[in-house]
C-alpha cells in the first residue's frame, strides 16, 4: 500500500471515531433529560406525562382504597337488610298473635254472655220455686188427669204441664201441627237452641236434638229463639247429622258467631210459630 493510500485510511478512521463518540455523547445526554432528547422542565412533554401518570396512580390508590370502603359498608347494608327481613317476619308474627288473641277475647266475651243467660235463668228459677213447689204438691196428689196449665199474662192457656224435671215444669204446645214441650219459665219458654251455617245467625236454620234436655222421642223437636219466641220444629223421626254450623241463636236475643265452624248433633229447624202474636209474657203454672 502506498504512503498517501494509508494516510487516507487513518483520515477515515478518525473521522469515524469522533462521529460515534457524538452520537454515544447526545443518547446519553438525551436519557438524562427523560429519555426525549428534549429540553427538560415545562418544556419537556415527556416530563408532564410522567406527572399525569403520577398524577393518574395517586387516583387509582384513592379510588382502591375508597373501592374498600364500599365493599365494607355494602357489608354492612346486607347485614342491616337481614335484620329488617327478620323484624318483618318477627312483625308479622305478632300480627298473628294479635289476631289470635282477638279472636280468644271474642270467644271469651261469647262464654261470659253464656254465663249471664245461665244467671238469668236461675234467676228466673228462683222466680218459680213457689210455683214449682205448688205443682210438685199437686202432681203428687193428683192422677193423671190433673189440669194443671200454663198460662199468659192474660189467662189465655199454652198447654197443658206434662212433667217437671229439676224443679222446672215442662209444658206441651202444639206448633203448626207438631206437639213439642218446652221448658216454663217466667218470662220465656225454653226449648233448644237455633243454630245456623253461616254468620250471624243466617243461612240454613238446625235445632238441637232434644236428648240433651232428656225429653220423649214421642215429641218433635223444638227451639225458641228469642226475640219473639220463635218456635223451631222437626218431625221427632227425623236423623240426626253431625253438621258444621257457625252461629248460634242464644236465649236472650243475642247471635254468637264462632271463629270457625263448629261440628254439632242437630236437625234441620223450621219456623212454625211465633209466641208473641198469641200469647203475652209472663208466664204462669196453675
Amino acid at each position: 500500500m502506498s504512503l498517501r493510500a494509508k494516510v487516507g485510511w487513518t483520515a477515515v478512521t478518525l473521522l469515524l471515531s469522533v462521529s460515534l463518540a457524538g452520537v454515544t455523547s447526545s443518547l446519553a445526554l438525551a436519557e438524562s433529560r427523560g429519555n426525549s432528547g428534549l429540553p427538560s422542565g415545562p418544556g419537556n412533554p415527556m416530563a408532564k406525562l410522567q406527572q399525569e401518570i403520577n398524577a393518574l396512580t395517586h387516583r387509582f390508590a384513592e379510588l382502591a382504597q375508597l373501592g374498600q370502603s364500599v365493599a365494607g359498608l355494602k357489608q354492612q347494608i346486607d347485614a342491616l337488610q337481614k335484620q329488617i327481613t327478620t323484624l318483618q317476619q318477627q312483625g308479622a308474627a305478632i300480627d298473628t298473635l294479635q289476631q289470635q288473641m282477638t279472636t280468644l277475647r271474642q270467644q271469651v266475651a261469647g262464654y261470659s254472655n253464656l254465663q249471664q243467660q245461665i244467671n238469668a235463668l236461675n234467676s228466673q228459677v228462683g222466680n218459680l220455686n213457689t210455683q214449682v213447689a205448688t205443682v210438685n204438691a199437686r202432681l203428687g196428689s193428683l192422677g193423671s188427669s190433673s189440669a194443671l196449665a200454663v198460662y199468659d199474662a192474660h189467662g189465655n192457656k199454652i198447654g197443658d204441664v206434662v212433667g217437671v224435671q229439676d224443679e222446672i215444669p215442662w209444658v206441651s204446645v202444639t206448633a203448626g201441627g207438631h206437639v213439642v214441650v218446652l221448658r216454663v219459665f217466667a218470662e220465656q219458654l225454653v226449648g233448644g237452641f237455633v243454630w245456623f251455617s253461616g254468620a250471624s245467625c243466617a243461612g240454613t236454620a238446625y235445632v238441637s236434638d232434644p236428648a240433651m234436655f232428656n225429653t220423649a222421642d214421642a215429641f218433635s223437636f223444638a227451639a225458641v229463639r228469642e226475640p219473639g219466641g220463635v218456635i223451631y220444629t222437626a218431625d221427632p223421626k227425623t236423623t240426626v247429622q253431625r253438621v258444621p254450623v257457625l252461629s248460634v241463636a242464644q236465649h236472650d236475643g243475642t247471635c254468637f258467631t264462632f271463629s270457625s265452624p263448629v261440628t254439632q248433633s242437630l236437625v234441620p229447624g223450621t219456623p212454625v210459630m211465633t209466641l208473641d202474636l198469641q200469647f203475652s209474657r209472663p208466664y204462669s203454672v196453675h
